[in-house]
C-alpha cells in the first residue's frame, strides 16, 4: 500500500512538473495600414501609416496633411510592445507602443516635441 501511495505522489509531482503555463498571445504583427492620431500640445493630428515587410526588416510610411510623407526606418516588436523609428522633418521620430488586437497606443518623441499616439489597424 505504501508503495502505491509513493507511486501516486511521484506521478502527480512528475505531471505537475511537466505542466506548462498557457502561452500568451502571439507577438504583435505590425504589418498593415493604420489610421492614427498623434497629439501635439494637446491637439490631435490625424494621419495614416503603412508598415510593410522590407528586405532588412519592417519599413513603411507615415502621412498627414500637416507634413510631407515620412519614411519609417525601423519597427521592432517584442511580444505586444514595440518601437517605430522614422525620419522626421525635425529629426528622428520614435514611437513606443503597446498593441492590442487591432490597435496600438503609446507615445511619440521628435527632439523636444512629443505626445500621445494611438492607431487603429484598418488593413
Amino acid at each position: 500500500m505504501t508503495r502505491s501511495i509513493l507511486t501516486a505522489i511521484a506521478a502527480a509531482a512528475f505531471t505537475a512538473g511537466c505542466a506548462t503555463t498557457p502561452a500568451g498571445p502571439p507577438p504583435f504583427d505590425p504589418i498593415g495600414s493604420y489610421t492614427y492620431t498623434a497629439y501635439m500640445e494637446g491637439q490631435p493630428l490625424p494621419g495614416t501609416m503603412t508598415i510593410v515587410q522590407g528586405e532588412d526588416g519592417y519599413e513603411g510610411t507615415i502621412q498627414s496633411d500637416v507634413f510631407p510623407p515620412i519614411s519609417i526606418t525601423s519597427v521592432v516588436v517584442e511580444g505586444q510592445t514595440g518601437l517605430i523609428e522614422a525620419a522626421g522633418p525635425a529629426g528622428p521620430i520614435v514611437i513606443e507602443f503597446v498593441a492590442t488586437e487591432a490597435m496600438i497606443e503609446g507615445t511619440w518623441v521628435m527632439g523636444e516635441e512629443g505626445g500621445g499616439f494611438s492607431a487603429i489597424k484598418i488593413g
